[in-house]
């Protein structure tokens, strides 16, 4: 059966809802009927993202940029992004090492890695991973890796980098254990929560000290002064309940 045109209940006229513009990849404008329509659309948005959401993939926002819409953002400016599912996508060492040095709020990029990845929300590098032999000298040679440097971008929304850094520990374990791995681990500041560290499965070690990298027998550079550090670490033998995980934690 033919649609029946829907009336108006702010205009009278013909309701009318159109996305009429993408720029930059998230910002949109809409077309409707009437000015009161769009400020009452705005303010459903806002009060369910969810909906908004499933009211922009009808009007066809995936196919004006090509990618799969995850919701509707606060931009933290009083206004709305589009936030798209994340994707993982291959960066040279030296595209990582550069958003480090940018975009790290206390660590500079390491000299070196054995493998690392980028995740992407829509156009936007919003974070990355690398992932290295274990800095310290005692657990090089027991099938270990370590994720030397993991960073998100802080300029941008925080909706927008929402669950990125699960996301990519649970890609690093994964293809860690693709490369025979038998464990993965890493360092976070002991004031640090370890949030994303947890939800995506990795296991609280206990503190590793908080000493200089430099001593007498390997001199390295003093810039600051030592921190206390709390080890974290994944498992990766036979059984490890791995498959999934970072596609999981990237939806």
């Amino acid at each position: 059966m033919p649609t029946v045109p829907l009336t108006c209940c702010l205009c009278d006229g013909l309701e009318h809802v159109a996305l009429s513009e993408i720029w930059s990849s998230r910002e949109f404008s809409l077309e409707t009927c009437c000015e009161g329509l769009h400020e009452q659309i705005c303010r459903d948005i806002e009060d369910d993202p969810r909906w908004g959401a499933e009211l922009l993939r009808r009007l066809g926002a995936g196919a004006f940029c090509g990618e799969r819409l995850r919701r509707v953002a606060d931009d933290e400016l009083g206004g709305l992004v589009l936030d798209w599912k994340f994707r993982f996508e291959p960066i040279s060492f030296l595209r990582a090492a550069r958003f480090v040095q940018r975009h790290h709020e206390h660590c500079d990029a390491p000299t070196g890695w054995k493998f690392g990845q980028g995740l992407f929300n829509g156009t936007e590098l919003i974070a990355v991973v690398m992932v290295g032999n274990p800095l310290s000298r005692a657990y090089m040679h027991r099938g270990w890796l370590e994720v030397t440097r993991l960073c998100a971008r802080r300029d941008r929304p925080s909706a927008l980098r929402w669950n990125a850094c699960s996301a990519l520990y649970g890609w690093a374990a994964q293809e860690a254990m693709h490369r025979g791995a038998e464990k993965i681990v890493t360092y976070t500041r002991h004031d640090e929560p370890g949030a994303s560290l947890r939800a995506a499965g990795w296991v609280n070690e206990g503190r590793a000290g908080g000493r200089s990298w430099d001593t007498p027998s390997r001199r390295r550079a003093r810039n600051a002064q030592p921190i206390a550090r709390i080890r974290w670490g994944k498992c990766l033998g036979r059984g490890s309940p791995m498959s999934g995980t970072a596609d999981r934690l990237a939806q």
